[in-house]
């Protein structure tokens, strides 16, 4: 437990100095704003892109990992959409909203800086496959819901294809990951210059992403839809995770540390992204930035939690 808290405590201590840095005013949110566009336009794109380039080949398939992990977030995302029904705050456009925010868990913020804190660079493939398709599968998942819950299904398919489109071109995390393929399928090496140079920015990736996390979280409010809340809450970070890890253990064949990897970006509270889209359609806007808010403290306690029946082996 010891080494746990090692790993955890630093990681929430630096989304502390972040937190208490932009309600000092020291640091305010458009310089946040900046620090987030570093981390994932190059930091963590950087290291992707030198893990990929220079690995040797895959452990598992990626449709293994995919099928687990994706399949516990649509698990959760129909219980989202289910419990809207019943609370008013979640209810608009069939609890779209609602089901983004159940599902699209804060991975590249917080969970892969406490994923890299403990496993290491090892994890970095899972790690890349997961990031490489989560945005664009959820942002287009959650626009199709909204759309067929206010307009019973008259919906545009061009436009949706069409910005799902740009988000792939411009995703340069998924920039990253391919460039980093091509490099490996043509066999070109890294120089010691180039290698060097990407270090110093996956060094960077880990401190900057959660002080950006925690300039973020100041500005986001736990008034208002309680209820909505704690239903997000319940259903991303124990339903989701539990979902995960049944289908890694028993639905698919997965190395031991992808399972862990799996089930880890799972229990992650829910990101930044979720409350994007519900503040853009001013849907379940409380509730999900409460959700944000009150669940990364939270994750806190269940991330340690969850490191520490990894390490015993119960997961």
């Amino acid at each position: 437990m010891n080494a746990i808290l090692t790993t955890v405590l630093p990681v929430f201590g630096m989304i502390l100095i972040g937190y208490a840095l932009a309600k000092a005013r020291i640091i305010d949110q458009v310089a946040g704003r900046g620090i987030s566009l570093f981390v994932f336009n190059l930091a963590i794109p950087a290291f992707l892109f030198q893990t990929v380039a220079t690995m040797s080949a895959a452990e598992a398939a990626p449709w293994s990992l995919w099928i687990a992990f994706f399949g516990g977030l649509a698990l959760a995302w129909i219980a989202a959409a289910l419990v809207s029904r019943v609370i008013p705050a979640l209810s608009p456009s069939g609890g779209a909203a609602a089901s983004m925010a159940a599902g699209f868990g804060n991975l590249a913020l917080l969970g892969t800086p406490l994923a890299l804190a403990h496993f290491g660079q090892q994890i970095a493939v899972p790690l890349g496959l997961i990031l490489s398709i989560h945005a664009p599968i959820l942002w287009t998942a959650a626009t199709l819901h909204r759309e067929i819950g206010r307009h019973s299904g008259n919906f545009s398919i061009v436009k949706t294809g069409r910005e799902l489109g740009w988000m792939l071109a411009t995703n340069a995390i998924i920039l990253g990951l391919l460039a980093g393929g091509l490099w490996h399928f043509l066999g070109l090496g890294l120089h010691p210059i180039a290698t060097r140079m990407l270090d110093m920015l996956a060094d960077a990736s880990v401190p900057t992403a959660l002080v950006a996390l925690g300039i973020s979280l100041a500005g986001y409010s736990l008034k208002g839809s309680w209820s909505g809340m704690f239903a997000l809450l319940a259903i991303k970070m124990v339903l989701m995770p539990v979902a995960v890890f049944l289908l890694a253990r028993h639905a698919v064949t997965l190395p031991p540390l992808w399972i862990k990897v799996a089930v880890l970006f799972a229990s992650m509270p829910t990101g930044a992204n979720a409350f994007l889209f519900a503040q853009r359609n001013e849907e379940s806007v409380p509730a999900v930035s409460g959700a944000v808010a009150l669940g990364t403290g939270l994750a806190a306690i269940s991330a340690s939690i969850l490191l520490w029946l990894m390490d015993a082996e119960y997961i």
